[in-house]
Formats: structure tokens, C-alpha cells, sequence
């Protein structure tokens, strides 16, 4: 290689620059003045990213040299393509090219990430007889592959046995135990070495802050007589992940210079503990800003509810990578957003991203609290990849999405051919069965999961419970439930409470019911009670009703429903001074009816509607209908029955548009 090329490669920057020199070398026939050429482009190419392009150069070579087969297998595995690598390690074989002891290390670093220990132990031939088993560079490698495969004791046989050692050599083998959760060997090895460095000190102290023993790696931090980046990030990290977010400040103020990924742990840090306000300043401050510094304080608005800034930030960011997208999309979803989850995707579609696994998660649970399935199939079918139908997420969601839009046909398809049906998988599709009022399916399902050796969690059972509350099935509900707790051990919950109170309530039993309310562990929430009111309310038990009642007013005071239970209970008792009471507790203190809202879909698009809404575009249109209706039913002689039965039990939907005065009319 020339002077001038070898200036030209060792002057360029970017990938852009070498592209370029590439390109002219191509055109004026100078490639290939000789192989310390391509190694350079090959090398460099590698250390761009582009392994595409070095492997595309490679290929052309018609017989490449130990040395470029070295460049471009290590290429591949430090941009953490193993695969890859192993692959053209068994190309370089196939054609008996003798690698180097640099081949073999990139080799069994490769392997040592893949956690193919088999692969390497059938290198421990060739290394022998290639003449690289006293290799020290060689070794070391060894060991770092034993140590990341979990063979701890290969690993310090093979050190034990060394006639040389340096210090990457003692390094390893303390940063090995320290990954294998063995601390205490690594601090007998490193009392034991002769010299240290800062991998060595950084090496132990993260060791202790794995294990949570933050005073000792503190002492030995302090101790240590020079302090890379790294060993401040490890101790900032460490104190992040106990929550100890002040200590984190005090080092981090401490700090002779940071980097972005140091001011990054300090705005997750108070992310996590909620103080969102510490977290900003931070974010701020910082001199430079990268898409997770962004994502970070997005995630800690989205997790606190805060939406409006966590879009704000959104809007403002410089450029959004998938992450950002599925955290800002997830959040719409997740508290309770979906048409603004779904607008927002098809802002995404306009980017040239790829979608993973969690951003999917995302539009599935937001199609599928609208209930829009049309938009989910478009979406499934038109931009996400087949390879993530084999993702027991995404088909875990597919099976609620199509059961919540009342498809339980299509769910089981899903479930039926779903490849891998792990808990969640049976859980899911227990509950749709249950929901749909297939009790039988549910509880025959629940049955094939035990025989599958599937252990049951309390979601299950919970699944289960529902099953036989909506099928009646109250002494299977019991023995159920008795499985639940005897059997498996399984704390109930207040939901596996409710549950069993609205089975035995429903069923009758009204006096074991509330015996179980006053049996639980917890104090009673106003799902068990709200399940007992409404089993009151079946069975017509005003004494039960009222003692439910009362415990309801305590906890959620403005919750009109139980109230207007209640008053309906008594209403059928014939008690009018009660009704007239409650209807007094309702005024004197300002209790409104909730607003209902439903919504359709139309050409994958949705519409949305509120009681007494008449922001919808066709507004006008859509109240001339109701009230063409509205006279159509009176000319066929339907009218409002004072009582208990409105027009709106007739036309249902007319109900969801009428004013909030008319339903209050209505119910008091």
C-alpha cells in the first residue's frame, strides 16, 4: 500500500469518506495494490458499522490471506454479529486456511457471547493443533469463554495451569467470578494480585454492587488510587438501582467529568423514585442530549400519568428512534388512550422504522380496548413481519384483542395454532371463554393446562372463577377456590374475593358470601362489596343490601351506582320513605350520573360519543335520525314507563345521546 493511500485510510472519519476513497481507488484501478489495502478497507468498514460492505469487498477476494479472513471474522464480532462469524470461521476451515491466534480469540469471544460452550470446547482441538495452546492471548480468551459460559471451574483450571500470566489474564478471572454472582473468590484473587489496574478495582466493585453491598464497594472505591469514567458510572448505577438517589448526586457532583450516558443514569434514577421535577432539571442541564436521555424523562411523564408533558418532550425531540415511538404510543394505551395511541401510529408510519415486539404490544392493546379488529388485522397484516406471529406477546394479545371485539372464534384459531402456549397463553384464552359465557370450554381448557404439567397462577384461577360465576357453577367455584389456596398455596386477591362473593351471592348464598367478606385477610374493597350489593339487588335482600350499602358510601362516597342500586332495591321492597332518602343523600352531596361514551368503527376509522356530545361532524345529521326515532316510536305506541322501564331499554343507543337532565329524570 502506498503513502498516499495509507494517508487517505488513516485520515478518514466517517463512512461517508471512505466510501468515497473507495470509490476512487475503484475507478483509477488501484484496489488492489496489495492485501494490507483491503485488510485497511475491510478494517475500517468494520469499525463504521458497515459490515455489509466489508463482507461484500471480501467476497471478491479471490483467495483472501489468514490475515483478511482475521479482519473480516473480527469485524463481525465487534459489532456483535457471533453468528456470522462463526459461520465464515467455518468457511476459512472448509478451505484449510490456518488461522492465526488472533482468529481463534475473536473465535472464542464470539462464542463465549453465544454461550456456546460445545462449539468451544471443539475449538480446544484445533488450538492445539494450530500450536496456539500456550498462547497467551489464546488463554485468556479461553478463559473468558469458560467464564461466560458458566464453566467456572474449566475457567480456573486452565488459569491454575498457566506458566504466564498478565494482567488480562487475572482480570478475566475477577470479572468471571464477579458474572458468576461468586464475589468472594474474585476478592481472594484480586488480594492476590501482584499488580492491579483500574479494570481490576472497577471489576470488584461492581461485583459488590451486584450483589447490593454498596458500603463495601464504596470502601473500595475510595480506596481506589485512580478512577476511570467506568468505576463512577458503576457506583452511580449501583446506588440508581437501590434508590438511593441522593448518595448518587453526592458522587455525581463529585465527578471530575462526566459523559452522557453518566447524566442519563441520574435522570432515570429520579424517574424511578417519581420526583420528575429533580429529574428535568437534570435533563436540562445536561451539555448533550442522545434519543434515551429523551426517551428517559418521556417514560418517567408516561409512568406518572403526566401525558400532556411526556408529548410536549415528544414533539420537541430531535429524532425519535423505536423506543421513543412504542414509549409514547405504549402510554397512550396503557392509561387509557387508545384513539390517541392510534393516531399518533399513523404519524409513525411516515418514518423509516421498523417495528419490534413491544411497539406491536402497543397498537394490539390500543385496537384492542376500541374493539376495532379491522384495524388490527390491517395493521398485522400490512406492517408487521411474519416472525413476530411466533412472538408469545404478540399472540397473547391477538387472542384478547379478538375475544374484547366478541370474535372468539378467530381467537381460538390464534390460540390453536399459536406454536409455544405458555401460562399467559392458557390464561388468556381461559378468560375469553369465560367472558363469552363458554364456561364448559373454559373450565375443559383449564383442565388440559394441568395435564400439560402448566402450574397455575392466581390469573389463572382467577380466569377459572370467572368461568364458573358466569355459568352458575357454585360448587365448582368452591372447590376452585379451595385448590386455589389449599393446593397451590395462592394468596387470593380482592379480584378472587369479588369473584367468589358475586358466584355464592348469585347462587343464594348470601349468608357465606358475606361469612367469606369477613374472612379475608384484607380489608374488603368495593369490588367484594359492590358484588354482594348486586347479589342483594338479584335476590331482593334489603337487609344485606344496606349493610353493603354502607360500607360502599364509605369508600367510594361519589360513586352514583350504589346509590341508585340501593334506591332500586328499595323500590321493589315498596319502602318509598328509603328511596326518598337516598335520593335526598344524592342532592345533598351534588352525586351526578357518570357520562357514558361508546363508540363505533367505520372504514377502520372510529367514532366516538359522549352523553349529550355534539362535537362529532355529523352532529346534526345524527340528532335528526335520533329524533325521527324518537317520533317513529311514539306513533307506534311506545311510551316512557314511570316506573323501571324508560324508552331507552327499547333503543339502547338512543340512551347514550340523550342529555344528562333526561337521564336524571329518569332514574330519580
Amino acid at each position: 500500500m502506498n503513502q498516499t493511500v495509507s494517508n487517505l485510510l488513516q485520515s478518514c472519519k466517517t463512512q461517508k469518506s471512505l466510501k468515497s476513497i473507495h470509490a476512487h481507488l475503484l475507478v483509477c484501478g488501484s484496489i488492489a495494490l496489495s492485501d494490507l489495502a483491503l485488510n485497511k478497507f475491510i478494517r475500517l468498514y468494520s469499525r463504521f458499522g458497515a459490515t455489509d460492505y466489508a463482507r461484500k469487498l471480501f467476497d471478491e477476494i479471490t483467495e483472501p490471506n489468514p490475515f483478511l479472513w482475521t479482519s473480516m471474522i473480527h469485524g463481525y464480532v465487534e459489532n456483535s454479529q457471533h453468528i456470522e462469524a462463526f459461520s465464515l470461521f467455518r468457511d476459512m476451515r472448509d478451505r484449510d486456511v490456518v488461522p492465526l491466534n488472533f482468529t481463534i480469540s475473536s473465535i472464542l469471544k464470539a462464542l463465549g457471547r453465544l454461550k456456546w460452550l460445545r462449539d468451544g470446547e471443539g475449538m480446544f482441538g484445533l488450538i492445539w493443533k494450530c500450536g496456539c495452546g500456550f498462547d497467551l492471548l489464546v488463554q485468556n480468551a479461553m478463559i473468558d469463554c469458560f467464564m461466560r459460559c458458566g464453566e467456572v471451574d474449566c475457567a480456573r483450571r486452565l488459569f491454575d495451569g498457566m506458566e504466564e500470566k498478565d494482567i488480562i489474564s487475572w482480570n478475566s478471572m475477577v470479572s468471571g467470578y464477579v458474572s458468576n454472582d461468586r464475589v468472594e473468590i474474585a476478592r481472594e484473587l484480586f488480594d492476590g494480585m501482584v499488580e492491579k489496574n483500574v479494570v481490576s478495582w472497577t471489576s470488584l466493585v461492581c461485583g459488590y454492587v451486584r450483589k447490593g453491598d454498596m458500603v463495601e464497594a464504596r470502601n473500595l472505591f475510595e480506596a481506589m488510587p485512580s478512577k476511570d469514567l467506568a468505576a463512577w458510572n458503576v457506583m452511580i448505577s449501583g446506588y440508581v438501582d437501590i434508590g438511593d438517589v441522593q448518595a448518587a448526586s453526592f458522587l455525581f457532583q463529585a465527578m471530575p467529568i462526566r459523559e452522557t450516558g453518566t447524566w442519563n443514569l441520574m435522570i432515570s434514577g429520579y424517574c424511578k423514585v417519581g420526583e420528575l421535577e429533580r429529574a428535568r432539571h437534570y435533563f436540562e442541564q445536561m451539555p448533550c442530549r442522545n434519543a434515551a436521555s429523551w426517551t428517559m424523562m418521556i417514560d418517567g411523564y408516561v409512568k406518572s400519568g403526566n401525558l400532556h408533558e411526556a408529548r410536549s418532550l415528544f414533539d420537541e425531540m430531535p429524532e425519535r428512534n423505536i423506543i421513543t415511538w412504542s414509549t409514547m404510543i405504549g402510554g397512550y394505551a396503557k392509561h387509557g388512550k387508545p384513539s390517541a395511541a392510534l393516531e399518533l401510529f399513523k404519524s409513525f408510519k411516515t418514518q423509516s422504522l421498523e417495528m419490534d415486539g413491544t411497539f406491536i404490544l402497543s397498537i394490539i392493546s390500543a385496537c384492542s380496548q376500541l374493539g376495532i379488529v379491522d384495524a388490527a388485522e390491517s395493521i398485522m397484516n400490512n406492517d408487521v413481519e411474519s416472525r413476530y406471529f411466533s412472538d408469545t406477546r404478540v399472540v397473547n394479545s391477538l387472542i384478547d384483542l379478538y375475544a374484547k371485539c366478541g370474535n372468539i372464534e378467530k381467537a381460538s384459531q390464534v390460540f390453536e395454532v399459536a406454536d409455544m402456549k405458555d401460562l399467559h397463553c392458557y390464561s388468556t384464552m381461559i378468560a375469553a371463554f369465560a367472558n363469552h359465557g363458554l364456561v364448559e370450554k373454559a373450565v375443559h381448557l383449564f383442565e388440559d393446562m394441568q395435564r400439560e404439567n402448566i402450574e397455575p397462577d392466581e390469573v389463572i384461577f382467577l380466569g377459572v372463577l370467572s368461568a364458573c360465576n358466569h355459568g352458575g357453577l357454585i360448587n365448582e367455584g368452591r372447590r376452585y377456590f379451595k385448590q386455589m389456596t389449599e393446593e397451590f398455596k395462592i394468596q387470593p386477591t380482592e379480584k378472587h374475593y369479588a369473584c367468589m362473593v358475586d358466584i355464592l351471592g348469585r347462587g343464594g348464598f348470601l349468608e357465606d358470601a358475606h361469612e367469606m367478606i369477613l374472612s379475608m385477610h384484607m380489608a374488603p374493597t368495593s369490588a367484594v362489596w359492590g358484588a354482594m350489593l348486586a347479589a342483594c339487588n338479584v335476590h331482593r335482600n334489603v337487609q344485606m343490601a344496606e349493610i353493603a350499602a354502607s360500607e360502599l358510601f364509605k369508600i367510594e362516597p361519589e360513586n352514583s351506582g350504589n346509590y341508585i342500586l340501593l334506591s332500586n332495591i328499595y323500590a321493589d321492597a315498596g319502602r318509598w320513605c328509603d328511596v326518598a332518602r337516598v335520593r335526598a343523600m344524592i342532592r345533598e352531596h351534588h352525586i351526578r350520573k357518570n357520562r357514558g361514551s361508546s363508540w363505533i368503527e367505520l372504514d377502520s376509522a372510529v367514532h366516538e360519543f359522549v352523553m349529550g356530545d355534539v362535537s362529532h361532524v355529523a352532529a346534526d345529521r345524527i340528532y335528526f335520525m335520533l329524533s325521527l326515532m324518537n317520533e317513529d316510536m311514539k306513533l307506534s305506541g311506545y311510551t316512557k314507563d314511570k316506573d323501571r322501564n324508560p324508552i331507552s331499554t327499547l333503543y339502547p343507543s338512543f340512551l347514550s345521546l340523550t342529555s344528562d337532565i333526561e337521564i336524571d329524570e329518569q332514574l330519580f
